[in-house]
């Protein structure tokens, strides 16, 4: 009768350890959802220079999708596309428009998914009469000097809420009736007869303001898509690394003088 209720003990003494041994490797399986991938920033200026996006990127067609976190002033893995890990995203052509993560943002990668960041770009037709001709919607300064990149930035103090939007800040009045952060000249009008200037971006200094996924207020001014940043950019100079510098605000506020 003993040996019966030891062997008995024995088998469900067994019979758990492979339960167990089971649960165990099922949950190693298990891969979690993506989550934060790291610590915040914290309130402060920030500048990211040859930020490699599409290196192969032409004037023909769409560039591979570059996603960023301002929270973290990282790349988040194109995997994490349907996530609230970044806030930002380049793509187009030479990497040049910039969506918000935003599940009702159509067009973008963050369409459909958790995201809740917006973004709009700020426009001031008397700064901007130094160096762009407000009528035709183009420059009539090149190359636009670099001092007014600085001028810009520092004047945008505050995120305005009313403004956010969920659709894209690209080139400006290119294929479309908006204002962007850079002008695209596609047949090289502005250097007529010159090839290599012909499919070239150039940089506006215009900020954008970006409220990000988590809810917190940013202003971004992007100063070159070519390598190096070159002041007056032609077909020779690569394009597909991003320049730009930002500003974030951690503590909620919409404050954006940020030193």
């Amino acid at each position: 009768m003993l040996f019966t209720i030891k062997r008995q003990a024995a088998i469900l003494l067994l019979i758990g350890s492979v339960v167990m041994t089971a649960c165990s490797k099922e949950n190693n399986d298990t891969t979690p959802a993506p989550g934060p991938t790291g610590p915040s920033v914290a309130t402060g200026v920030y500048t990211v220079t040859n930020l490699v996006a599409d290196t192969s990127a032409n004037s023909g067609g769409n560039a591979e999708v570059l996603y960023y976190s301002l929270e973290e002033n990282k790349v988040i893995p194109a995997s994490q596309r349907q996530t609230g890990n970044w806030d930002i995203c380049f793509y187009g052509i030479y990497n040049s428009s910039v969506y918000p993560n935003n599940s009702g943002a159509v067009g973008s990668p963050g369409f459909g998914g958790p995201g809740k960041a917006k973004i709009y770009v700020t426009v001031d037709r008397k700064f901007d009469a130094q160096y762009y001709d407000t009528l035709n919607f183009k420059p009539k300064t090149l190359p636009i000097p670099r001092a007014l990149w600085t001028t810009a930035f520092a004047a945008v103090k505050t995120a305005d809420e009313s403004n956010m939007q969920t659709r894209d800040i690209g080139l400006d009045h290119y294929q479309n009736e908006f204002d962007g952060w850079g002008y695209y000249d596609f047949y090289g009008t502005l250097f007529p007869g010159n090839e290599k200037k012909t499919h070239v971006v150039y940089a506006l200094p215009r900020v954008m303001i970006v409220k990000t996924h988590k809810g917190h207020y940013a202003k971004l001014i992007i100063e070159n898509i070519y390598k190096d940043s070159p002041i007056d950019p032609n077909r020779d100079n690569k394009p597909g690394y991003v320049t730009f510098t930002y500003a974030i605000q951690m503590d909620g506020s919409t404050n954006l003088d940020i030193k």
